[in-house]
């Protein structure tokens, strides 16, 4: 996996000892840990994000369900376009460096993140803020949604950090504890008639405390690397080393958010309804919550590849990568027949006959989910090793896919053609990034098919499910 001008063979800074042993520690059961870890942080703020969700649609209803949701993903939009490629650099550099034992290069990289971040932080609440000024409805919720977007901004330094470094538990607690305060508090809002302002109102003050407790436990992670000082020409090469990746990773956030989010909603919002917006909005986050299981895993890849990249050991990254893809396909493969056949009775027993339309939209985006690990699995690792180019390329066609699919689609089908747009983006980019992300780490021979026996099962209970419904018109507790 080496290139020519790669770094890692050029004499390091003398070691932090602290630092020194990241790629030692960097084996199967520290990515197990920090699978768990993870799947907790990804899983049950998922679970938080679903449950506000049915009491939202139910409280509120499609319409102002609908503008709640497109608000939340303008707030969301600024801040993944703000943040940019910035987190996802350094937290490949950190963990790149901390697998050549640099920790004061560490140090440097974190402060020039807040450098930047901050300024980041000030243009996406001005951007939120000035459309409240502006006229957008409800104009306290778009003034909330600011701070919230400005906090987000801010807390991608510390989190990038924690992330490299694999502080798996302390990148993890803080946002599990935070949102079932913030769910509790926002379902109590909405009940006491809070309305879409109030939601907001909770977002931004969880916002802001995550962000506080998130920034001490960084301090906390940097104040262990030592004291060793790197040479400041190294320290500048890592800084303009990791600002090129940023840049160059920055270009791909455009393609992240039209392919890999439901940018489709700003399709909806041009030419549908608000109820089409919530109807897509309750689908999506229904997939990305089955999504959360096997992604896990996949978060876990990029700081590890990254420690392992720095220390050479291409091998252990070649054999993980392998063994990883058959975890993932026994994992997606019975939660896509669970999905397909249960999904829609479960949105239309949790949101009401209101919302049906949903599970129809569902089952589009269900449809391709044994694939959509893989995906996720080779983007990580191809960040990992510092491959950008070959990704951006690729995404750039498949929204281009998107896009022209969403226009034709959405005015006609609303949410059923905006789920249509969105699937067939990311099915334009799946193969070409597994195909390429087999050549770069070297993968050699590994096929799928020794996991047709799960796929048979799977089937089956898929099968044995579906006739529970169809017979009983939804077994007990579904529909």
């Amino acid at each position: 996996m080496r290139r020519a001008g790669d770094s890692r063979g050029d004499e390091p800074a003398p070691p932090d000892a602290s630092a020194a042993g990241a790629a030692e520690a960097t084996t199967g059961a520290s990515l197990l840990a920090g699978s768990a870890w993870a799947t907790a942080a990804r899983v049950i703020p998922q679970l938080y994000t679903l449950v506000i969700s049915v009491a939202a649609g139910r409280i509120l209803g499609t319409e102002l369900f609908g503008r709640q949701s497109f608000i939340a993903f303008v707030s969301l939009s600024v801040v993944l376009l703000l943040t940019a490629g910035l987190p996802v650099a350094l937290m490949r550099y950190v963990g790149e460096s901390l697998g050549r034992g640099d920790g004061a290069a560490v140090r440097g990289l974190v402060a020039w993140a807040w450098r930047i971040e901050f300024v980041a932080a000030l243009i996406g609440a001005g951007c939120l803020a000035g459309a409240a000024l502006l006229g957008a409805d409800p104009g306290g919720a778009w003034l909330l949604a600011a701070a919230a977007a400005a906090a987000g901004i801010l807390h991608a330094v510390p989190s990038a950090l924690l992330i490299g470094a694999q502080r798996w538990r302390a990148a993890s607690v803080v946002g599990i504890v935070s949102g079932l305060v913030g769910a509790a508090a926002t379902i109590a809002v909405l009940a006491a008639g809070g309305g879409i302002t109030g939601m907001f109102a909770v977002e931004a003050a969880v916002s802001v405390v995550n962000l506080g407790i998130t920034s001490r436990l960084a301090r906390g992670a940097l104040a262990g690397l030592g004291a060793n000082p790197a040479p400041a020409s190294r320290a500048v090469e890592i800084r303009g080393e990791a600002g090129r990746y940023a840049l160059l990773a920055s270009a791909g956030v455009l393609v992240t958010l039209v392919v890999w989010r439901r940018s489709e909603v700003f399709f909806l919002e041009r030419f549908s309804t608000d109820a089409e917006i919530a109807f897509y909005s309750v689908a999506f986050a229904a997939f990305m919550a089955l999504a959360q299981f096997p992604a896990a895993i996949s978060s876990v890849v990029s700081p590890a590849v990254a420690t392992l990249y720095g220390a050479g050991a291409d091998e252990r990254i070649r054999l993980g990568y392998e063994r990883a893809l058959r975890l993932l396909l026994l994992l997606a493969l019975p939660l896509t027949a669970g999905a397909l056949t249960l999904g829609p009775a479960a949105l239309r027993l949790a949101y009401g006959d209101e919302f049906s339309e949903a599970g129809t939209v569902f089952l589009i985006l269900a449809a391709w989910f044994p694939v959509f690990p893989l995906v996720n699995m080779s983007r990580g690792v191809l960040t990992g090793v510092g491959r950008v180019k070959v990704p951006l390329v690729v995404g750039a066609v498949a929204a281009a896919v998107d896009v022209g699919l969403a226009l034709a689609l959405t005015p006609s089908r609303g949410a059923i053609g905006a789920a249509i747009a969105n699937v067939g983006a990311q099915l334009a980019a799946a193969l070409p990034l597994l195909v390429y992300t087999a050549r770069v780490v070297g993968s050699t021979g590994w096929r799928p098919w020794p996991l047709w026996r799960i796929l048979v099962a799977s089937l089956l209970a898929g099968a044995a499910a579906w006739a529970v419904v169809a017979l009983e018109d939804g077994p007990v507790g579904v529909a």
